[in-house]
C-alpha cells in the first residue's frame, strides 16, 4: 500500500478485505479516483466480484493487481470494465507506471501478459508486435483517432462527441478497424493497443 503513496504526496488509501466491503466503501465515498483489486477475494468468485464492484462504481477506474496471469483472465477482466491489469510479480516501477496510465485515462496491460498463449490476432510474421504495428500504420488517420480513443476505454457515444461525428459513423470506423487488425471485438482491439505496439504506431504517425 505504501507504493500507492508514490502516486501523490496527499493520497489517501481506503482498504477492504472483501468485495462486499469494497462495494460499501465506493458507495459511501464520493471522491475516489482509483480502485485496485485482487481477483482472489474470500467472499466471491473472482469475476463476479469484479463485475459487482464495477456496477457499484462505474465511474471509477479499476485496476486488477493479481497473481493470476493467464491471458484469458486478463481479457475477461477488461471485458468486465477493468482499465488495467497488473501482475503482483511486477516491479514497483511497472506497477506505478500502470496506475499512472489508468489515471491518465488509458487501458494498461503489460505486454508480457498478452504474449502468452494465443496472440491478440493470428501472427504470421516472425514478430507479432511488428506485424501489429504495420496493421495499425495502415489505418486511415480517422481510424487511428478512433482507435486511440477506443484504447482509452471510451464508449461509442463518447468517441462520437470527442471527434464531432455521429455514433453511426463511429460504429462503421470500429467495424473497419476490427477487420483491419484481425480481431473479433473491441475488447481485443483495446487489449492489443494496451500492449504498447499500437500506441507506438499511433504516436509515430501524428
Amino acid at each position: 500500500m505504501q507504493l500507492l503513496k508514490t502516486l501523490d504526496d496527499e493520497v489517501e488509501i481506503l482498504e477492504a478485505n472483501r468485495f462486499d466491503e469494497a462495494e460499501k466503501v465506493v458507495r459511501g465515498v464520493s471522491d475516489i479516483d482509483l480502485i485496485t483489486v485482487d481477483l482472489v477475494m474470500p467472499d466471491s468468485e473472482p469475476f463476479a466480484g469484479l463485475g459487482a464492484l464495477r456496477s457499484a462504481a462505474p465511474q471509477i477506474p479499476v485496476v486488477v493487481l493479481s497473481v493470476i496471469e493467464q491471458r484469458r483472465d486478463v481479457i475477461r477482466a477488461i471485458e468486465l470494465g477493468a482499465m488495467g491489469y497488473i501482475p503482483k510479480a511486477a516491479t514497483a516501477e511497472e506497477i506505478v507506471l500502470g496506475l499512472r496510465q489508468v489515471l491518465d485515462g488509458n487501458i494498461y496491460v503489460p505486454r508480457s501478459l498478452l504474449s502468452q498463449g494465443e496472440a491478440a490476432r493470428p501472427a504470421t510474421s516472425p514478430s507479432a508486435a511488428a506485424d501489429n504495428r504495420r496493421l495499425v500504420e495502415a489505418l486511415t488517420q480517422r481510424q487511428k483517432e478512433v482507435f486511440e480513443l477506443l484504447a482509452q476505454g471510451k464508449s461509442n457515444p463518447e468517441i462520437a462527441r470527442e471527434l464531432g461525428v455521429s455514433a453511426h459513423t463511429v460504429r462503421i470506423h470500429i467495424s473497419a478497424i476490427l477487420r483491419a487488425l484481425g480481431v473479433s471485438n473491441r475488447t481485443q482491439a483495446a487489449v492489443l493497443a494496451a500492449s504498447g505496439s499500437a500506441q507506438e504506431s499511433y504516436s509515430a504517425s501524428k
